[in-house]
Formats: structure tokens, C-alpha cells, sequence
């Protein structure tokens, strides 16, 4: 006699609301198939004369797509670079990172770890175009951004310290040495032309 279908998920959970059975219960469909639908299937069949059942896997894959990209970026001389390119898919990508068209060859001041790119203490010479890849057998994906490392003596020109301050006695006066610099300059104050030194006021 003509058996009755009926499907069933192995791992036991149940199907949600949106799957549709269709053509007495011969035909399944999933719309809108996302990666908690994948899994092993069952359809049993059963009749008087007895009981088959048949299995298959569905697997979910997504070509890669970033969370996280690299942007253009100034960076003082002798300062640390970090780059952060994520992205997901299915199965995981894997990274690889260009500088200037050219694989990045990785040495001690040059670090990768999946995704994430670290130069220490950088030169003049790491300026350049950089691009982060993120791939897996579905597709390729790329970031581009381009690195400015910067080296400058200390100028006040644009954060000059005021010629006259005028405080009452008694009260607090702040006076602040912000020259732009790279890398980051190291500041000492003088009265009169002698060294201040740091005490209880």
C-alpha cells in the first residue's frame, strides 16, 4: 500500500514553523535556509509490509564577509601598528595580508595572528599600501588602507604656550607643553633657566 511520510530531524530538535511539507508529505522545503537548519535529516516511510527510512546531511556555507576592516592610518616613527580585519563565512576564513601588491613576510617586528597584523616599533620604510585578504573556498574578499609613518622633531607652532599668565596667590596654575612630535617628545621645565624638579606643590 502507499506509505505514509513522515520527517524528522536526527539530532531531535523540532522544525521550525516556517518548513513546509508538501505533495503528501513526500517533498520538504526549507525557506530562507539559515546555518541553524543545517543537520541530518530523516524521512520514514511506513506501510503494512513495513518501515524504511532515508538520511541526509544539509550543510550551510556563506562566502566570506567582513565584520572588520582596516582605514587609513598615521602612525608616529619608533609607535606600534595594529590592524584588525575580521570576517565571517562559512567554513572560517583564513587572512593573509599585502604590502604594496607583495605577501607580507612576517619577522619579528612583523606579526600576524588570524586576522590581526602587528608592526612594533615602526620606520619610514613601513609606509605603504596594505590589504588584508579574507578567504575560504566559496570566495575572496579584500581590504585596502594605507599606512603614513610619520617622524617629526617637537613644534610648538600650533600649541603655543601662552607669553603672560596672570593668577591669583594662593590659587592653582596649570601650564601645559603639548608640542606635536613623532614620536612623542619627552618634556623637562625650567624657571630661569634652572631645572624644575617635582616637590609637594
Amino acid at each position: 500500500p502507499v506509505p505514509q511520510i513522515n520527517w524528522r530531524r536526527t539530532d531531535g530538535l523540532p522544525f521550525p514553523s516556517k518548513i513546509k511539507l508538501r505533495k503528501s508529505n513526500g517533498m520538504i522545503e526549507i525557506p530562507n535556509f539559515q546555518q541553524e537548519d543545517a543537520g541530518l535529516y530523516e524521512c520514514i516511510t511506513e506501510n503494512s509490509r513495513g518501515k524504511n527510512i532515508a538520511r541526509g546531511r544539509l550543510t550551510y556555507y556563506a562566502k566570506p564577509h567582513w565584520i572588520q576592516t582596516i582605514k587609513d592610518t598615521e602612525v608616529a616613527v619608533e609607535d606600534t601598528l595594529y590592524w584588525d580585519c575580521r570576517a565571517s563565512g562559512k567554513p572560517k576564513p583564513s587572512y593573509r595580508w599585502l604590502k604594496n601588491g607583495e605577501q607580507l613576510s612576517i619577522e619579528g617586528r612583523i606579526q600576524i595572528e588570524n586576522g590581526a597584523l602587528t608592526i612594533s616599533n615602526l620606520n619610514l620604510t613601513d609606509s605603504g599600501r596594505y590589504q588584508c585578504i579574507a578567504e575560504n573556498k566559496h570566495g575572496v574578499i579584500y581590504s585596502s588602507a594605507e599606512l603614513r609613518v610619520v617622524a617629526s622633531a617637537p613644534d610648538f607652532s600650533k600649541n603655543p604656550m601662552k607669553k603672560l599668565v596672570q593668577v591669583q596667590i594662593g590659587s592653582t596654575v596649570t601650564l601645559e607643553c603639548k608640542p606635536k612630535a613623532s614620536p612623542k617628545a619627552k618634556c623637562s621645565w625650567k624657571k630661569g633657566g634652572e631645572q624644575l624638579h617635582e616637590n609637594e606643590r
